[in-house]
């Protein structure tokens, strides 16, 4: 029996990384009795895929390929609109990817047969991650440790991620990402809820895509940014679920913790920089990180949003 699977693709303002992104798709090895689509959708006032610009990109693909557009601004906003899109095409499976990434040709191969293998209803894969520009050498960067295929996980980001037509259809779970998630977390929140509503997730070693980091992403003021954002998305997630005096009671002394440390650090830091550079560097912006996260923490307890993703890197 031939089953429905739908990619699906958010993009803004970024025709080039989102044109490399389809043709991988389009290379893509389809799996036994699997019939592939692929839905664009465009989040943006205007939208730049129509007539024919559309026309272009559909026909130097050999999938069909459907573009949809979503003028509020805002990552949940396009992903609502992402699954709604899919389900027009009654998938049994629909996969998400990022527009700067690229997958490798078994990517769908590999995650629809290690759910198979393990019954389970979402697969995450692992990212390799390709920098334009090295990261500076006090950055640690956040890499997910190998684990079997297989290994059942409690969460997922959408960067490579496939899920059952049963978690989001109507007559299913009718899970949606969270609108008020609006600067980030929404993909967390997104997959903690689908597990807990009792869907199997496993992680999938094997299923690789890769991400293309623009330089403008490693400067300082981005990577302390998204320390900002991350740390202000978690904190407003937990207020959402929990309620705010639960929040208040878990991030108030961590916030502080987190700032009187980091305080402390960067100013060591900063003094050791002229005698050591490299570990007083590398001090100096543990403390600043530290900050970051303690004053993210607080504002997200306030529900203020965050503008990390109102910059666009990439083209």
């Amino acid at each position: 029996m031939t089953q429905k699977l739908v990619i699906a693709v958010c993009t803004a303002q970024r025709p080039k990384m989102l044109q490399a992104c389809l043709e991988s798709l389009d290379n893509l090895i389809e799996p036994d009795n699997m019939e592939m689509s692929i839905v664009v959708v465009e989040n943006d006032p205007e939208p730049h895929f129509t007539g024919e610009a559309a026309a272009a990109v559909k026909d130097r693909l050999s999938l069909p390929v459907f573009f949809h557009h979503e003028k509020r601004r805002g990552i949940p906003f396009a992903r609502n609109t992402a699954l709604e899109a899919a389900l027009e095409h009654r998938p049994d499976w629909i996969a998400l990817i990022d527009d700067d990434e690229r997958a490798e040709p078994d990517w769908i191969e590999k995650l629809i047969s290690a759910c198979r293998d393990h019954k389970a209803e979402v697969g995450n894969g692992p990212v390799r991650r390709i920098y334009e520009k090295p990261a500076p050498h006090w950055w640690k960067s956040q890499l997910l440790k190998p684990r079997p295929t297989g290994t059942v996980i409690t969460e997922a980001p959408t960067n490579n991620v496939i899920l059952s037509g049963r978690i989001v259809a109507r007559d299913g779970l009718g899970m949606r990402f969270d609108e008020r998630l609006t600067f980030g977390s929404e993909d967390i929140d997104f997959f903690r809820r689908t597990h807990a509503a009792g869907a199997k997730m496993i992680w999938v070693d094997d299923a690789i895509v890769e991400e293309d980091i623009p330089a403008t992403r490693v400067t300082t003021g981005r990577l302390l940014s998204r320390m900002h954002m991350a740390a202000t998305s978690g904190a407003f997630n937990i207020v959402l679920r929990e309620g705010r005096l639960k929040a208040a009671l878990h991030f108030i002394p961590k916030s502080f913790r987190r700032m009187f440390f980091g305080a402390l650090a960067t100013i060591i830091g900063f003094v050791l920089k002229p005698f050591a550079r490299k570990r007083g560097e590398k001090l100096y912006y543990y403390g600043l990180i530290r900050l970051m996260k303690g004053s993210g923490n607080l504002r997200g307890l306030m529900g203020r949003a965050h503008n990390y993703y109102d910059v666009i890197d990439g083209n």
